[in-house]
């Protein structure tokens, strides 16, 4: 990778950027050896972000940060000291097998600020980072799940076996019932080595584990808009109107209650008619506010 700042194109190699985006769009399953096992070592490495973690130069949302074993979760108050977060107690728990996870970390390594934003500039999806650190054989962050996000995985230090599992739940989303576990054959299963790119779409059940030294992953996370996004951010603001704040078991009489559904089902047509597809998609990726 060169000196000046990556680009998606430089992380995607040997695949051209215009493949990716191809394999994204369909959620086509890939994987690529690397051909320089150095080149993710530039962007975030465990002894940087064991650094940023200690000076307090990290995300501060309530799960930006977990320590997790196989989907057990260590307890905060188990690895910081008076509420900040102890590098050395993370060391104590990678040594037993936990994983440090790391979330949103984008905002705080320019580099990777950078790709997040050509990536919402060029498919106007959002987009975020996330650092995984293992230790430990045969351990892994989290049990066999699928992730309703598309992730890139850019294997930056140590070994990592990936192994897949089918069939894929189609276009998942956060919320959704439970679905069918996978089989228990997996349809891939290698271990990455540094500078090996996975791009496990959305949907495909998986489950890592760290070699015997530490393993470090970035996962870029691509959110793009469904049409459940869309109602949901069309329906949430009606909240603040009194009529649908009413109790129904309230009102006096049947009449009352059939009164109320007109007005209820013509308020919504109403919303229903302003909303417009291409304005939601070209809001999407824009920071609040």
């Amino acid at each position: 990778m060169s000196k000046a700042a990556p680009t998606l194109a430089d992380l995607v190699s040997p695949l051209t950027d215009g493949e990716f985006l191809a394999l994204l769009r369909r959620r086509e399953f890939a994987y690529r050896p690397a051909s320089d096992d150095s080149r993710y070592a530039p962007l975030l490495s465990w002894r940087t972000l064991r650094d940023m973690l200690e000076s307090g130069n990290h995300p501060n949302g309530p799960d930006d940060i977990r320590v997790s074993k196989e989907s057990v979760m260590a307890p905060r108050e188990r690895w910081t000291t008076n509420g900040k977060v102890d590098a050395r107690k993370l060391d104590e728990f990678l040594a037993n097998g936990f994983s440090v996870v790391v979330i949103h970390i984008d905002p705080y390594v320019p580099a990777l600020a950078a790709i997040c934003d050509e990536i919402r500039s060029r498919t106007l999806e959002r987009s975020y980072v996330g650092i995984v650190v293992t230790s430990g054989a045969a351990n892994g962050a989290f049990r066999v799940h699928f992730d309703p996000e598309d992730l890139l995985i850019l294997q930056v230090e140590g070994t990592k076996r990936w192994q897949v599992f089918g069939p894929a739940v189609s276009n998942p989303l956060r919320a959704m019932p439970n679905q069918k576990p996978p089989e228990p054959e997996p349809i891939f299963d290698e271990v990455l080595e540094p500078g090996d790119m996975l791009f496990v779409p959305a949907g495909n059940w998986h489950h890592c584990e760290s070699g015997l030294s530490t393993s470090v992953h970035l996962g870029i996370f691509f959110l793009p808009p469904t049409g459940w996004h869309a109602v949901n951010a069309l329906v949430r603001p009606l909240i603040s109107e009194e009529m649908f704040r009413m109790p129904l078991t309230r009102l006096d009489d049947p009449s009352a209650l059939e009164a109320m559904e007109a007005e209820v089902k013509g308020r919504l047509i109403e919303k229903i008619g302003a909303l417009k597809l291409a304005e939601y998609v070209s809001g999407w990726n824009k920071p609040a506010g």
